[in-house]
């Protein structure tokens, strides 16, 4: 339990370092990243089209943008700072939180991440 609880802060450091550093990396990122290529050939959006754009408008607690740019990505973020936080808390101690951490890290809950990923994508695709 010693290891898990160095590992949380750790990777609570890490997390709080990315967050204050992640407003000027992203503003980089969005000029760095080619065009999609699916995107210019084919001139469909694919899953990832609109990514960097959405964290970069979540980070910057602009959440309707974010949300317009990409929806999955967006759920995707709200889904990793879920686990994040349970982790946290079960590594006090919490029971439920350390329930709640199964559940999400679950074969169930990645089936589900993906099944949604495969309706958004062809949501995009006959949209």
């Amino acid at each position: 339990m010693k290891k898990f609880r160095i590992l949380m802060l750790s990777l609570d450091l890490f997390a709080l370092l990315a967050f204050l550093f992640l407003d000027d990396l992203a503003k980089y990122m969005i000029d760095f990243f080619p065009e999609c290529f699916f995107y210019s050939r084919f001139g469909i959006e694919c899953v990832t089209c609109g990514a960097t754009r959405c964290v970069y408008s979540f980070f910057s607690f602009d959440f309707k943008a974010a949300f317009l740019y990409n929806q999955y990505i967006f759920f995707l973020i709200i889904y990793a700072i879920t686990v994040f936080v349970a982790l946290n808390i079960a590594a006090i101690g919490v029971r439920r939180a350390k329930r709640l951490c199964r559940a999400l890290l679950s074969w169930y809950a990645f089936t589900a991440l993906g099944v949604l990923c495969l309706v958004f994508a062809l949501v995009r695709f006959f949209a």
